[in-house]
């Protein structure tokens, strides 16, 4: 069964040289969100920090770069976020977004703030990761 909760929208405009995943953080802990999900992302990039598909390491891609697309869920205790980014010539990289990516000349971000419910991450058997637990928040039961 989906758990269902009410939402706040919060919107934020990153400047040239911030770091997308601090920013977030950062917002996360200013409205002490325990369940975020993001909604949409536009902008560019000049470093963007990846973790691909079934890679223990980061790749860095320095150059100038479109997000063409970022998607994840928020909690305090981490993040799970996606990015798509495209070169000059239409390539597309994507993967985990890490920490180190750094705006280009924006980032429009708005994120959906699920105040009914707390995300949290355990081991999952059948995955064998970490993966999204949803909970009803606390005081919302």
């Amino acid at each position: 069964m989906a758990a269902v909760s009410q939402g706040r929208f919060a919107a934020l405009r990153l400047k040239p040289g911030e770091d997308p995943m601090a920013a977030l953080r950062h917002l996360q802990r200013r409205t002490g969100a325990k369940a975020m999900a993001l909604v949409t992302c536009v902008g560019s990039l000049t470093r963007a920090m990846i973790r691909h598909a079934n890679r223990d390491e980061a790749s860095e891609y320095r150059g100038h770069f479109e997000i063409t697309a970022l998607t994840g869920t928020i909690s305090p205790a981490g993040q799970h976020l996606h990015l798509t980014i495209a070169d000059g010539e239409g390539r597309a990289f994507g993967g985990h977004l890490l920490p180190g990516s750094r705006v280009y000349t924006t980032a429009e971000i708005v994120v959906l703030i699920l105040d009914d419910l707390a995300f949290g991450r355990a081991p999952c058997p059948l995955s064998g990761h970490d993966e999204l637990v949803v909970r009803t928040a606390p005081g919302k039961e």
